[in-house]
């Protein structure tokens, strides 16, 4: 039974997971930190992904981020639909510092990943949040709206070239 993440109390989910509650208490201080272990699990996902996917080619890493971003999505519907439910909810307000830092190191990685595209004046230089905004943005939008399967076949050619338009020189 689907009760979302207020509907859900500490018994059901000791109950789903077989567990005392002091068994929960153990790893978790609440629900909601489990709510929280959840999403940044899913984020960790993503950017691994996309990590896995960055290469030694401007426009194929930008393909590769952003196919792996969306491939995520069309594989996880469940998790992506948790994402964006967390996202759009309070419990990010409270745990928002562990979260931003977990971003803030991967916009790092990734902006490390673009710099010799930037030096060799093939790549324009942007901050993280413009970056992310500009390539990883359409594609969340897309997938917030929760499309149709077959149409994130387009949306991996289309975003890619964007992606590209608008990081390269």
């Amino acid at each position: 039974m689907n009760r979302g993440l207020t509907g859900t109390t500490l018994n059901h989910l000791c109950a789903a997971c077989e567990i005392s509650r002091s068994s929960f208490y153990h790893h978790f201080e609440s629900k909601e930190a489990v709510a929280v272990a959840l999403y940044s699990q899913a984020i960790q996902e993503i950017h691994d992904g996309i990590r896995s996917r960055l290469g030694d080619d401007l426009q194929e890493g930008l393909q590769g981020m952003l196919h792996a971003y969306l491939d995520w999505f069309a594989q996880h519907p469940r998790q992506g639909a948790f994402v964006w439910k967390v996202m759009n909810s309070e419990l990010l307000a409270r745990h928002i510092a562990e979260i931003a830092e977990q971003q803030r190191l991967f916009h790092l990685e990734v902006l490390a990943w673009l710099e010799p595209w930037v030096k060799n004046g093939q790549a324009r230089r942007l901050s993280p949040s413009v970056l992310a905004a500009l390539v990883i943005g359409p594609a969340r939008d897309f997938v917030r709206s929760n499309p149709p399967l077959v149409e994130f076949s387009e949306a991996r050619v289309e975003f890619a070239r964007a992606a590209y338009t608008a990081v390269r020189l």
